[in-house]
């Protein structure tokens, strides 16, 4: 099978792991206390995980897809909660894909448009820590169970969205549609609270990707042709 077939539907992100037989069905209500109030605790919950400045991260992948593997590394660029920029380089250095999100917008060339399937915005930047919820989506609930905190967002078509934290850092975040869990990620972090791996799974399509973050760093500034990959229209 050609790597281009075998990457066909890939789902990316930031950040991923073996799917499984089936995904939960339905969605429980958020565990805990729930707020008065959501609207402030949302605020400060988001508010602190967006990074101060721009930022690099390096990573190891790792793919399963209906039995096929592949592996490589990659490069996340990113400037949140608005730009970000994802590249996969194969075992020899090959570019499997580049990719910019702009907003709620998707820059991808041309040559793999068609082919990849890439995770709702508000999933990727779950894969780097950040809650970012989808856009002209309406929170509607915030509760509280000793350090975690559960945000859940209503978006226009039904579904609802669901970050879960602890303390003030990202801990999973489930896209939820009527029949059940579309799309998750789960984050691992060190004890002192340091991404480890990011786990994605695309429910339906038995997908997975495994992210191992290898470094990450702050930068002052990223060119603006960071977020339009060769070949991709603005």
């Amino acid at each position: 099978m050609q790597l281009s077939r075998r990457l066909g539907s890939v789902s990316l992100l930031g950040a991923l792991l073996a799917a499984a037989a089936c995904g939960p069905r339905q969605q429980a209500p958020p565990a805990g206390v729930p707020a008065p109030d959501p609207g402030p605790v949302a605020e400060r919950l988001v508010r602190g995980t967006v990074p101060p400045s721009p930022q690099q991260a390096a990573f190891g992948w790792e793919l399963d897809e209906a039995g096929a593997r592949l592996r490589g590394r990659g490069v996340i660029r990113a400037h949140a909660p608005e730009r970000l920029r994802l590249d996969l380089f194969g075992p020899r250095g090959e570019t499997y894909l580049a990719a910019a999100l702009v907003g709620e917008s998707f820059r991808v060339p041309p040559a793999v448009a068609g082919r990849f399937a890439l995770p709702s915005p508000a999933l990727l930047w779950g894969a780097l820590g950040v809650i970012r919820p989808p856009t002209g989506s309406r929170l509607v609930a915030a509760s509280t169970e000793g350090e975690a905190t559960t945000l859940r967002y209503q978006v226009a078509d039904g579904e609802t969205v669901e970050f879960r934290a602890e303390g003030a850092r990202l801990r999973s975040v489930r896209r939820v549609g009527k029949s059940g869990a579309r799309e998750t990620v789960e984050l691992t972090r060190s004890a002192s609270g340091e991404i480890q791996r990011v786990e994605y799974r695309d429910w339906a399509a038995y997908r997975t990707l495994v992210l191992t973050p290898e470094s990450i760093t702050n930068v002052q500034a990223l060119p603006e042709s960071t977020w339009t990959p060769a070949g991709a229209a603005r």
